[in-house]
């Protein structure tokens, strides 16, 4: 008798099909019940590792044991003429049909009477933010943070395409349909919740939605207490990758290094960051105080110090805090996050402070590992399409992101920016016809349409006509710009009025008002302003500004004197240049530029061309604002790094690129040192007369400065 045979007649083949059929259909049973009865993420693995491992032994024990009207007896001892082997083989082979007949109706259920995950469709899925559902409704910002570590979790993964927080959550507060959120996201499924919170319990809802059909692949309500609230973000995101059958194991979830443990402080931080979202200056004011009480609960609460560093960054833009203490705790923060675990947003944070001390290597480096851990985050994404020196790819990436962040109106504007640099006014404008639809409001639609009107087409009148009638909080360098529009349009006395209210109310704004100041003395210095109007903005500075703003201006005229006198550099070495250009680098950077185009100190110009490179080479580097900047035109020409032609292409592309963020110092540049590099060119006097004609020309002629 073969092995074969022995193991047929022992039934061996048919016990191992029950038990196999038995097993699927325990799995089948746990998969359902698990979420209900709050089981753990691994009681499913540990019962089909278990079940695994005795199936070897169902099948020595049918070999050895048979079952007999005296019940069971090891094989060898029961004689052949009593054996009941095949009523027991009919009875296994009824139990096997049975429990067939049990999966077919388990399968023929699923398939037919429950939603099923579409095999066929890409894995694409946008994170809405979790409703509030505590009775005073006060815990928006919890619900908002708890979508979101799920999304950034989920964003890890390779197998996953995951839309980004600032397209989902959008959607916050909408009455849209989700299958219609879904098509506008472009995405396959949904990801919606809800959370209530009430003292130290937590109630979380959660429900995933084919977007196609609108049925719920997936649903699962916890109840938890506010201290497992880690634990059930693990377990939340691990059933919804099982939901999409990524097949992945409970620790290929990951979540940021520098996260707490701590609830109170984990509370803090995602209200500290919904709040520094909100970029305004008294949000970011706020933001600011929470973080650090976040801070103060956990110290080694490194996600929080590296968000803290960031909303100290947002409000040099957004205004709120005085310079001096941002710079002061950026360097503090900046010490402290050299001892933090690798995350994304602490080398972004130590990017932007290399950045701030004009370390480009270190900034090009540090932004990169940034990326390298978080190419989906939205923040991080932006920053280092910003330092791709080719500007069509960079174009072309940004298109890409539109694809996994189509609601980012941030990506948009910086597009706009882009090709506006490049001439493509006609994409621009189809953009921004995009834009107006999405983002109706917003200071980054703003913005754009500024980039269009006022970078782009020179449209003074209806640029001054959006910064007027825009309801929301303008930003130091957009309301330095309504005053820039003014003066552009001849209209000197709203323009110091708006001016004086400005530097009143905002303790920081003559910073981005000094080119209006700059170009309102040199309205003075030429005559063209009244008495009355002297007297006002005389009074808007103090002695200290005043001199330093002479300074600039006789620069930006061809004249070093006051530079020198103020300085103490009649004769002038590497060493104490070197210390003014660490004082105040622009106007060194003039003063340098009219050395050389006098012909002399040739040998203290390259001794502190390293000094130039460091300060200034990082931004020059760069594709977008910074390379548009005027002071680029003066590095290229005392470097060198450009030739002749280069140099004179890009000064086309920057004399027509009116900065929004350099409002008023355009009318100054004509015949400043800043172009001294190009206007030995051919075509320079031409260029410069052209632009005279179509831009200031048209608008106010006063602001045609012929040189003295």
């Amino acid at each position: 008798m073969t092995f074969f045979t022995e193991l047929k007649r022992r039934n061996v083949f048919k016990v191992a099909s029950v038990y196999l059929v038995t097993c699927w259909i325990i799995l089948q049973v746990i998969a359902v019940v698990a979420p209900s009865l709050h089981l753990p993420i691994l009681f499913s693995t540990i019962t089909t590792v278990i079940l695994a491992i005795a199936f070897p032994f169902v099948c020595i024990f049918a070999w050895a044991f048979e079952l007999t009207p005296d019940g069971l007896k090891r094989t060898h001892e029961v004689d052949v003429n009593e054996s009941i082997r095949e009523q027991t083989g009919s009875k296994i082979n009824y139990i096997l049909i049975s429990a067939l007949l049990l999966a077919l109706g388990f399968i023929a259920y699923d398939k037919f009477f429950l939603p099923n995950f579409d095999d066929s469709l890409e894995r694409s899925i946008a994170v809405l933010p979790f409703e509030d559902m505590s009775p005073d409704k006060s815990q928006g910002y919890f619900g908002d943070g708890i979508a979101e570590e799920i999304l950034n979790s989920l964003a890890r993964l390779e197998k996953l395409v995951v839309i980004a927080r600032t397209s989902s959550f959008n959607f916050k507060d909408s009455n849209t349909d989700i299958r219609e959120i879904g098509r506008t996201l472009n995405v396959n499924y949904v990801l919606e919740g809800s959370v209530r919170k009430e003292k130290d319990k937590v109630r979380i809802t959660a429900q995933l939605i084919e977007v196609e059909s609108g049925a719920h692949v997936w649903s699962q309500t916890y109840d938890r207490e506010l201290d497992s609230i880690f634990a059930l973000q693990d377990e939340l995101t691990f059933a919804i990758t099982q939901a999409l059958k990524l097949n992945l194991l409970p620790e290929q979830i990951e979540y940021d290094a520098g996260m707490t443990m701590n609830p109170e402080a984990y509370e803090l931080f995602i209200e500290g960051r919904a709040l520094a979202y909100q970029r305004s200056s008294k949000s970011l004011q706020k933001s600011v105080e929470v973080l650090k009480q976040a801070i103060e609960v956990d110290e080694q609460f490194y996600l929080a110090k590296a968000q803290l560093f960031l909303a100290y960054y947002m409000a040099t833009e957004y205004g709120g805090i005085d310079y001096t203490t941002i710079d002061t705790e950026q360097e503090r923060l900046f010490w402290e996050l050299q001892t933090a675990p690798d995350f994304a947003l602490k080398y972004l944070a130590l990017a932007h402070f290399a950045s701030r001390e004009y370390q480009p290597k270190a900034y090009f480096a540090l932004s990169n590992r940034a990326y390298e851990l978080a190419p989906n985050d939205p923040l991080i994404q932006n920053v280092y399409l910003l330092i791709i020196y080719d500007i069509e790819q960079s174009i072309e990436r940004r298109y890409g992101v539109l694809r996994s962040n189509p609601q980012s109106a941030i990506n948009h504007r910086n597009l706009i920016d882009l090709l506006v640099v490049q001439g493509r006014m006609a994409e621009a404008k189809g953009l921004l016809n995009n834009m107006e639809v999405k983002f109706q409001g917003m200071t980054s639609l703003l913005v754009s349409q500024l980039l269009v009107y006022f970078t782009g087409e020179h449209d003074f009148e209806k640029s001054l006509r959006l910064l007027v009638n825009y309801e929301g909080e303008l930003t130091g360098s957009l309301r330095a710009l309504e005053t820039t529009l003014m003066i552009y349009s001849d209209r000197i006395d709203d323009a110091l009025t708006l001016m004086q209210k400005n530097i009143t109310n905002n303790a920081t704004q003559l910073d981005f008002e000094w080119s209006n100041a700059l170009l309102l003395l040199q309205l003075r210095d030429y005559g063209r302003l009244t008495p009355a109007q002297e007297n006002t903005l005389q009074q808007m500075l103090d002695d200290h500004q005043q001199t330093d703003l002479d300074i600039q201006l006789a620069l930006l005229n061809g004249n070093k004197q006051l530079f020198i006198e103020k300085h103490k550099i009649t004769h002038p070495t590497v060493e104490s240049v070197e210390k003014a250009m660490l004082v105040d680098p622009y106007s060194s950077m003039l003063y340098l530029s009219i050395l050389k185009e006098q012909g002399n100190k040739s040998d203290l110009i390259n001794g502190l061309l390293p000094i130039v490179i460091q300060l200034f080479g990082v931004n020059c580097s760069t594709n977008l604002v910074f390379k548009m900047s005027h002071y680029c035109q003066t590095f290229w020409y005392l470097t060198e790094q450009q030739s002749a032609d280069l140099r004179f292409e890009s000064f086309t592309k920057q004399l027509n690129y009116l900065s929004v963020y350099e409002s008023g110092i355009h009318a100054l540049l004509l015949n400043s040192p800043v172009y001294n590099g190009v206007k030995n060119h051919p075509e320079f006097e031409s260029t410069i007369q052209k632009f005279k004609d179509g831009v200031f020309k048209q608008s106010n002629s006063k602001l045609i400065f012929e040189q003295h």
